[in-house]
């Protein structure tokens, strides 16, 4: 991969190896602040082994895929690949360094790509065009109403990288359709075995399927100790459900986090700790959280004493007994991914407002927020859907931001603020909050 000459964007660019120092002081500045949940040095623990097992992947001997979603993962655990979760490397980067993105898109439009692309793809876009993104020895995409297809085939063709596409069913809970992803499934291990000259252990696969289903299994007990009044998950460990889920499905120490926030939650619990000392609002974000300003989370908490208690990446599923029979990994995965939303809430049937109203009965929602992120083309087509159904379901209301969900550029902080602001008000004055208050 050739990379562009250095510059003052290339400069302000993360590699892995600032990420990983950067997640170290993390660890230890953490460690010091009071009032913190104890999972959240379990946490940073998981995102940087997830940092470390593909910094060393090479000397490990290990082949390295760099992914979207919609990817099973488990399929690469069990052939000793090691997955660069594309949408997530925006959101440390940020992390680490809040100018790294923002200098990476600079460098993406320098290469021809339109702004109008999701953020996600041309920040990878712009630190493989400065040779600072993780080593890929493939990409693996899935079709969908998305941009990592064309970005993935377009920077696989451009750096010489081989990728693979599955292709998605839109038709769920069919034998047809679960035959489908199982052949695609296999698709995937003829491909990974070409690529990395290695054979698929399916013992070894079944292993893994079972750790996953055990992650999904300790989430479900989460959610339900999350939708507590008051709410015990802080802001610091909100993310750790699901990154455990998609940076390490698969593996142990996956599931040895979320059975310690467990722990700790039904402790929180027990002991009427709340995430906020004075909890007034309930919220439901809408597809991602602020991951251009993680303060901003700190915020909403702070002023309003709104706690995020679900959202759409962590929470929306259909039914999680995923696990048909022990001995059929990919007929498991196949069915899990036909219950995945992209897949049967938004296009297959479901009733997307049923399952809203569903979610924001449970968890005892006040208010919803949905982020429509810049450049998802999907997030545009369903947000006013959901923010339709919940006021006409369950009368909850909705603020839409329009923000970059990885560029802090996009849209100022004290921008968004002053939007939450008028909303927090707005609902607190409302007759429906009041009386909804009363009943709990």
């Amino acid at each position: 991969m050739s990379a562009v000459k250095s510059t003052k964007s290339n400069d302000k660019m993360v590699s892995i190896e600032v990420i990983r120092e950067g997640l170290k002081k993390a660890k230890e500045g953490i460690k010091k602040q009071k009032g913190l949940m104890k999972s959240s040095v379990g946490y940073l623990d998981m995102v940087s082994t997830y940092v470390d097992r593909i910094a060393t992947a090479k000397d490990d001997g290990k082949w390295v895929a760099s992914h979207g979603t919609q990817q099973p993962l488990e399929i690469l655990e069990a052939m000793d690949v090691r997955g660069v979760f594309n949408e997530f490397w925006g959101v440390v980067s940020n992390i680490v360094n809040m100018d790294s993105v923002p200098a990476a898109l600079s460098v993406s439009a320098s290469t021809g790509t339109p702004g109008e692309v999701c953020s996600f793809f041309r920040n990878m876009d712009g630190l493989m065009a400065a040779g600072k993104w993780p080593r890929s020895d493939m990409f693996l995409y899935a079709s969908s109403v998305c941009d990592n297809v064309k970005s993935f085939h377009t920077l696989g063709r451009r750096y010489g990288i081989p990728s693979f596409g599955l292709e998605r069913s839109y038709v769920p809970y069919t034998a047809h359709a679960m035959e489908h992803w199982k052949n695609e499934y296999k698709r995937l291990i003829a491909f990974l075995e070409e690529q990395t000259g290695k054979k698929m252990d399916y013992d070894r696969l079944k292993e893994t399927v079972r750790l996953s289903y055990r992650l999904t299994e300790l989430h479900l007990e989460i959610d339900k100790l999350v939708a507590t009044v008051p709410c015990p998950l802080s802001p610091e460990c909100y993310s750790g459900t699901l990154l455990a889920i998609r940076l390490l499905p698969g593996t142990q120490q996956g599931v040895d986090y979320l059975t310690e926030l467990r722990d700790e939650l039904k402790e929180r619990v027990e002991n009427g700790v709340g995430a906020v000392e004075n909890e007034r609002f309930r919220v439901m974000w809408s597809a991602f959280t602020p991951f251009f300003d993680p303060k901003l989370m700190n915020f909403m908490q702070e002023k309003y004493g709104a706690v995020n208690v679900c959202d759409m990446l962590s929470h929306w599923r259909g039914d999680p007994k995923w696990m048909l029979d022990p001995d059929d990994p990919l007929g498991n995965l196949a069915y899990r991914t036909l219950l995945a939303p992209g897949n049967c809430q938004y296009s297959s049937g479901v009733d997307v407002g049923a399952n809203l109203a569903d979610k924001a009965r449970r968890f005892k929602v006040d208010c919803a927020i949905f982020n429509n992120n810049w450049g998802c083309k999907t997030g545009a087509a369903y947000g006013p859907i959901i923010k339709d159904e919940l006021m006409r379901l369950v009368k909850v209301p909705t603020l839409t931001l329009h923000c970059d969900v990885v560029d802090h550029t996009f849209i100022s902080r004290a921008e968004v603020e002053s939007q939450m602001d008028c909303f927090f008000e707005m609902i607190e004055g409302s007759k429906t909050y009041q009386e909804r208050r009363a009943l709990a």
